[in-house]
């Protein structure tokens, strides 16, 4: 590492970190099932995590709030996720106010997304943050961020698609307002893209987000709603959302298909390595547990590699197949855990 393009860096990240190609579910090298090979880190806050990336397998940024952080949350590590220093007070906001994704584009330069219609840029290593445009202080509330380079970036929410061309700096609405929604989004290239959301509903766009199309049908993947979408490559991907639901694609996302995982809760992210391995994370509520599955057949089957209990794991990064990391919220008592993995 890293990659020789910024293109197949940005593409890496998304299947390693948080949200696929850059942009997840922790990685367990082998045939999974070896609690050996994971750790719990205690971290110094009781914020709700919601998206996590790694430049490297040292340096890594978590993102998140809580009603009881004014401005939200971005933590910084430098030694793999041991320790953590956090910023608050990011933006003038009410408290409540929570980044949902960030992404890297190279070393120094980062995007996070969040609710109030917030887009926030640091170009120092995470140092220092600003907004970009828009800043509607509004209720568009953006989910998920996916880059295609270090310059062509959506980013969708509530009320629609946003895009940029310059890295993050500045955005703009694709076609009307609240034509799209959803809380996960993908980008093949600058013309064909898909958005997953709610009622199982994954739509695609081939005019680079002017119009869109619903391409999943209910009798093959059920009406629970979407949160997360990864993709391996151009045709194999998935998308997981309630109910332990996790869909398949093998032509690009034109056709969905539903398969089990046997888990309760939430699939509230999920990683592939390659085209047979990955991992998902199931957080459920009810009982204030977390599982993560792995499958080493694409997805076809499923089996719980590790119960972490007391935590709802929401983010994964993946650094390679030897290196991964989760973070959600703890809804009990005591301190928050982050899972770190490492491979023998």
């Amino acid at each position: 590492r890293p990659p020789t393009s910024t293109r197949d860096s940005i593409r890496r990240q998304r299947q390693m970190c948080i949200r696929d190609s850059t942009l997840l579910c922790i990685i367990a090298a082998g045939c999974g099932a070896n609690d050996d090979h994971w750790s719990e880190e205690r971290i110094p806050t009781r914020a709700e995590f919601r998206g996590i990336c790694f430049i490297d397998p040292e340096r890594g940024f978590v993102v998140g709030g809580d009603y009881f952080i004014d401005g939200g949350l971005i933590g910084t590590t430098g030694d793999g996720g041991r320790t953590w220093s956090f910023q608050s007070g990011l933006v003038r906001a009410k408290a409540g106010f929570s980044l949902n994704d960030v992404v890297f584009l190279d070393r120094f330069v980062g995007v996070a997304a969040g609710s109030h219609g917030v887009i926030l840029r640091t170009t120092d290593r995470g140092r220092n943050w600003h907004a970009a445009r828009p800043y509607t202080g509004g209720t568009d509330h953006f989910h998920d961020l996916f880059f295609l380079d270090e310059r062509l970036g959506w980013a969708v929410g509530f009320n629609g698609v946003i895009h940029t061309t310059d890295g993050g700096k500045s955005w703009s609405w694709l076609g009307k307002r609240k034509a799209i929604a959803g809380d996960a989004i993908h980008f093949f290239d600058p013309e064909q893209g898909l958005v997953a959301g709610k009622h199982g509903r994954i739509s695609m766009t081939i005019d680079g987000g002017e119009t869109w199309v619903p391409v999943t049908d209910p009798d093959e993947t059920g009406t629970h709603d979407l949160l997360t979408m990864t993709f391996f490559g151009p045709m194999r991907g998935w998308a997981g959302g309630t109910d332990g639901a996790v869909l398949r694609t093998n032509d690009g996302g034109r056709s969905w298909k539903r398969h089990a995982t046997g888990a309760r809760g939430r699939i509230s992210d999920l990683a592939f390595v390659s085209l047979n391995r990955g991992w998902a994370l199931a957080a459920d509520r009810s009982s204030s547990r977390s599982v993560i599955l792995d499958t080493t057949d694409g997805g076809e089957t499923w089996r719980e590699d590790r119960i972490v209990e007391g935590e709802l794991l929401r983010a994964l990064a993946t650094f390679g197949e030897t290196h991964a990391w989760a973070a959600g919220e703890r809804p009990e008592h005591g301190d928050q855990v982050l899972m770190r993995y490492r491979a023998d």
